[in-house]
């Protein structure tokens, strides 16, 4: 029996469990715990390492015990919270269809789950493929069936015909549209608790309610970046920069620019990260106006939108490099503005700038910020 069988054993009787860190004592962080014991100390069942992969797959990859454990943890949360703290804890985030299967097939309700790839299932495809091999020798043998499949025509329903003939993931639609909706969800969810104390909601775009907060510009935490959170303000606000290795590091992964722009009336503050943890909100997303990448496409792996031919389409992307440094190949088929530095001349750091703010400024304008 798999781990992933044992855990569910034990929830389908209804008998405890508790996780443990790595004192072997009692905790309640998914986190900090590395063991699941099945039932008590009193009365150990086993105990079950939560980093093993199970036969639970998301996207064609099997997924930890953690991460099922996770999803068990949050089966009476609403889809807001389980994605706000997948997002805290930097865990894999199940999507709402999926969750619902693994729910389902660990309280015992349903027996089967069709995101489970297990032996069984292995061996019921051999099994199928030997039939199948067995039927074709009969057929090879039989004049009258050879000739009726002669004329046999390939049936296509509404599934194969939509799919194509080449398979596709559209792993990243499902996620994309449940932030969407989570996003959604909430919104009206607060519109309809304003109605409840009699005030009256008014009509207004997401577009306008994201573009009363501070804009997001997001950079990458590698430390061979030119840019860190350590030197970004000096260079953004005074146009002047100074390389990381030349300043104290900085043990924050945020900062904050505020800037002058001739389109608008009052001074933008633009919020600078370096990662995602803090993107607790689906609207989060839908501030950022810009991503400064080096051109490592792992810099992603936690976006909303993990390849970067979509993730510059929907975010303005920047690369900085410069004079004298190659652009690699991949870097020049994103859509991103290539921005070139000098090593040495400063001076010019303020002309560099200025095509910045200006690129800034109209995707700012478009997005209906004043």
């Amino acid at each position: 029996m798999s781990s992933l069988e044992q855990l569910r054993d034990q929830l389908v009787k209804k008998e405890p469990i508790t996780l443990l860190n790595a004192e072997n004592e009692d905790t309640n962080d998914i986190l900090d715990a590395n063991q699941v014991l099945l039932g008590t100390k009193d009365q150990n069942n086993g105990q079950l390492n939560l980093d093993k992969e199970t036969e639970f797959q998301v996207d064609g990859a099997s997924i930890p015990l953690r991460v099922v454990l996770h999803c068990w943890q949050h089966k009476d949360s609403s889809a807001a919270d389980y994605l706000a703290d997948c997002q805290i804890k930097n865990l894999t985030n199940i999507s709402f269809l999926q969750r619902m299967d693994l729910i389902s097939w660990l309280s015992g309700e349903s027996e089967h789950s069709k995101f489970i790839n297990n032996e069984e299932k292995l061996l019921a495809a051999k099994v199928a493929e030997n039939l199948s091999g067995e039927s074709a020798v009969g057929v090879a043998e039989d004049p009258l069936l050879q000739e009726a499949l002669a004329h046999e025509r390939v049936l296509l329903d509404h599934n194969s015909s939509l799919r194509g003939s080449k398979p596709t993931n559209f792993g990243y639609l499902i996620k994309e549209a449940e932030l969407k909706l989570v996003h959604s969800l909430k919104g009206s969810s607060k519109s309809r608790k304003a109605g409840d104390r009699g005030g009256v909601s008014k009509p207004d775009t997401d577009k306008r309610s994201v573009a009363k907060k501070d804009p997001i510009i997001l950079i990458s935490s590698a430390a061979s970046s030119i840019f860190t959170v350590s030197n970004i303000k000096q260079f953004l606000e005074d146009s002047k920069y100074v390389h990381p290795r030349d300043l104290p590091g900085s043990q924050s992964d945020v900062t904050t620019v505020t800037k002058k722009l001739d389109r608008f009336a009052k001074p933008i503050k633009f919020l600078i990260a370096n990662n995602t943890r803090l993107f607790t909100k689906p609207e989060y997303w839908d501030r950022v106006v810009a991503v400064f990448t080096t051109g490592h496409a792992w810099q992603f792996n936690n976006y909303q939108w993990s390849d970067p031919s979509e993730l510059f389409q929907k975010c303005k992307g920047y690369y900085f490099y410069f004079a004298g440094d190659v652009v690699p190949k991949h870097v020049e088929q994103w859509n991103v503005q290539r921005v070139e530095l000098d090593k040495n001349k400063r001076f010019r750091d303020v002309e560099v700038l200025r095509y910045f703010w200006n690129t800034i400024e109209k995707e700012l304008a478009g997005r209906g910020y004043q």
